[in-house]
């Protein structure tokens, strides 16, 4: 017997394109099967409303010459593939697919801005996108990711982009920033700040998740931390289950309240799955382990989507 989902849920980072161009090149996202890794199916299993739909731009297209020709193949390619989506442009569409049982909604987030330096952010923000990661796991002309030995901070271009972002109204994904951009981040951005997809270092301590201190700074300034259904950033050995990720939102509420707890599973993503969350078709099951630990629906309902929905819609009538 199925378990639906008794509240409707925000996933904050979806890799779907990334999915769609590594396992299914040149197919169009509803001619997949209900098998495939992110499907209509299982987003409906999960009671998914919306998602924040990802432009992942690799390290490797990073510069002048390749950055801005590589996000705009993606988001041709997203035109012609992945159109079925709803776009969410305001809060009125956030709150419709969030209250509805129809096709999806989804926000867009571009990871790794590095093309922002030649596309421009203005452009970026006609086409839907409203949340914007600096970096990605490397170093680009903004700064430096969470991969990079001894990290700096933030470039003469990275700071200008940021203040530029935050002029235009964009949010701030604060996830796979390295620590002294985090902090050069949040001293020189004043708008909402993010982490969409993420552990925590209590658990796994590496320097791709967050500490204390950290959660502590995104969470003063109203935004909302996605927990993420990858196994490295969940246990030190790479290898996790359902109640490693129920851990980390069991404590992350705790410690600092249920009101910041949010999902950015990266589905599409990764590559060793989450036993017994492999999909969105089991954020049920995740739902039921809240429920018997004791927590209320309103936390419940928060923490699968209500945080997220919150979040956006502040953003989206701001």
């Amino acid at each position: 017997m199925e378990i639906k989902a008794p509240f409707p849920v925000i996933d904050a980072h979806v890799d779907l394109l990334y999915d769609l161009l590594r396992h299914h090149p040149e197919t169009r996202w509803e001619d997949l099967p209900g098998t495939a890794w992110v499907s209509l199916p299982k987003l409906a299993l999960g009671g998914v409303r919306i998602i924040v739909s990802v432009f992942y731009c690799e390290d490797s297209h990073n510069g002048p010459e390749r950055s801005a020709d590589n996000l705009r193949f993606l988001l041709g390619y997203s035109e012609r593939y992945l159109n079925m989506l709803t776009g969410v442009h305001t809060g009125v569409e956030l709150a419709d697919c969030f209250h509805s049982a129809g096709n999806p909604g989804a926000l867009r987030l571009l990871e790794n801005a590095d093309a922002l330096l030649e596309y421009p952010p203005e452009a970026l923000k006609s086409k839907g996108f409203r949340i914007v990661g600096l970096t990605h796991a490397g170093k680009n002309r903004i700064g430096d990711g969470n991969n990079v030995a001894d990290p700096g901070g933030l470039t003469r271009e990275g700071r200008a982009l940021i203040r530029k972002l935050d002029r235009l109204g964009f949010a701030l994904d604060a996830a796979h920033l390295s620590e002294p951009c985090f902090w050069e981040a949040a001293d020189t951005f004043t708008g909402p700040i993010l982490s969409s997809h993420t552990g925590l270092r209590a658990f796994c301590d590496t320097p791709r998740n967050l500490g204390d201190r950290q959660i502590g700074t995104i969470l003063s300034r109203k935004g909302v931390i996605g927990l993420s259904a990858f196994p490295g950033m969940l246990a030190e050995n790479g290898q996790a289950d359902c109640s490693a990720l129920f851990r980390q939102i069991d404590w992350l509420a705790q410690k600092f309240g249920a009101d910041g707890v949010g999902l950015g599973s990266d589905f599409g993503g990764f590559d060793t799955v989450c036993r017994g969350f492999e999909d969105h078709s089991r954020i049920p099951e995740l739902a039921a382990m809240l429920a018997h630990a004791g927590y209320p629906d309103s936390a419940i309902a928060g923490i699968l989507g209500g945080n997220w929905f919150r979040f956006f819609s502040s953003l989206l009538d701001g």
